[in-house]
């Protein structure tokens, strides 16, 4: 059966409008995909997405504001917008709950948050960045780099709190040659999650933070590893 064409929609989003797409076989979406910050967009997904459709997995993902089509001022955006923008998508087009949420980078926090705000079954955690709280409300030309560069901010993060309430599934997956992410960071998630019925890391083999990216020009026997992480946990499977 040939894949289904991605659906394209568009969110009204105060002065904006958030464009993205779903990908499913009729109108199940299981999924909502979060891409990162710098130069991403959900395109960097396409090949996942496809990858899940084959396996009855619907996905939908949109381009943050300043991102791919949505287009417009990313320095005036914040991680509350960005929290407000996924909110508005899944409220706009229905998305049914329990939530699976995959994530990547900045994405990541923003998919913490949603924990506050909806019920979310799978929490799929890729290269995941998280803030401190000073941060949040704080746009991207307005002092949020250099709140965020200070030394260890992401220990002062409102994550830890919400992911010790999480009591769904949790996947994490980082690079071992990640220059980005502090290690630290990527144990505190998991160590924070004590209430997740049930936890998994993956540190993928000399992967930088472009771990997919890496994975599927270096070692595809390690993206398949991943790929089959993910998909077990969608499929409600054993993921040990």
């Amino acid at each position: 059966m040939p894949l289904p064409q991605p659906r394209l929609f568009q969110v009204p989003f105060g002065t904006h409008t958030l464009v993205g797409d779903v990908m499913a076989y009729g109108t199940m979406v299981n999924l909502l995909v979060l891409h990162g910050a710098g130069q991403s967009d959900r395109a960097r997904f396409r090949m996942l997405r496809e990858y899940f459709v084959e396996r009855r997995i619907g996905s939908a993902a949109f381009d943050f504001i300043g991102h791919g089509e949505t287009g417009g001022e990313l320095a005036s955006s914040s991680l509350l917008s960005r929290t407000q923008q996924a909110c508005r998508i899944i409220d706009t087009l229905q998305l049914q709950q329990p939530l699976s949420i995959m994530a990547a980078s900045m994405g990541a926090y923003t998919a913490v948050k949603l924990l506050e705000h909806y019920d979310i079954a799978h929490l799929i955690l890729l290269v995941p960045a998280m803030y401190t709280s000073a941060a949040y409300a704080v746009p991207f030309n307005q002092g949020f780099t250099s709140i965020i560069r200070q030394p260890n901010s992401w220990v002062q993060s409102d994550a830890w709190d919400v992911l010790a309430r999480y009591t769904g599934w949790l996947l994490i997956v980082a690079g071992e040659h990640d220059t980005v992410i502090p290690p630290g960071v990527i144990k505190r998630i998991y160590d924070s999650a004590t209430s997740a019925k049930g936890r998994q890391l993956y540190i993928a083999p000399q992967a930088s933070h472009l771990v997919i990216t890496d994975l599927r020009a270096h070692n595809p026997a390690a993206l398949g590893h991943v790929l089959g992480l993910i998909t077990a946990m969608l499929q409600h499977t054993d993921i040990s």
